[in-house]
């Protein structure tokens, strides 16, 4: 391979990476829109359960619970400010628990009604 061919190659790896960069960033700062539900604001970094079972047994929540459960892969924190979207029919009739899913995430998590507020 010829020198000019490899500095053509590395340009154009380095321009795609900076177009898939700046399209991500622009996406972040889209506002984000909720097919069913609304869309809501994570308060504080909340724990977030994979299922509704995990959920129920995570609350009333302590450290070492938690720590199990983020050790075992169930739960994970949402940070403060996440935006995220309710999925309106979570099939469970406890208010205390919300379903929901972020911009980026293919998974639904429940979060703790407390940890949840309304998006500005």
């Amino acid at each position: 391979m010829t020198k000019l061919k490899s500095d053509w190659l590395a340009v154009a790896a380095v321009s795609g990476f900076l177009l898939m960069m700046n399209s991500a960033s622009a996406s972040a700062g889209a506002p984000l829109k909720c097919r069913t539900g609304d869309v809501l604001q994570i308060r504080g970094d909340a724990p977030a359960a994979i299922s509704y079972d995990v959920y129920s047994q995570l609350y009333p929540l302590s450290a070492k619970r938690l720590a199990l459960f983020q050790e075992a892969g169930t739960v994970q924190r949402l940070p403060d400010g996440l935006d995220v979207c309710e999925i309106a029919d979570d099939g469970v009739a406890d208010p205390s628990a919300v379903l929901v899913r972020g911009r980026h995430d293919e998974m639904a998590w429940w979060v703790s009604a407390d940890h949840i507020k309304a998006h500005d």
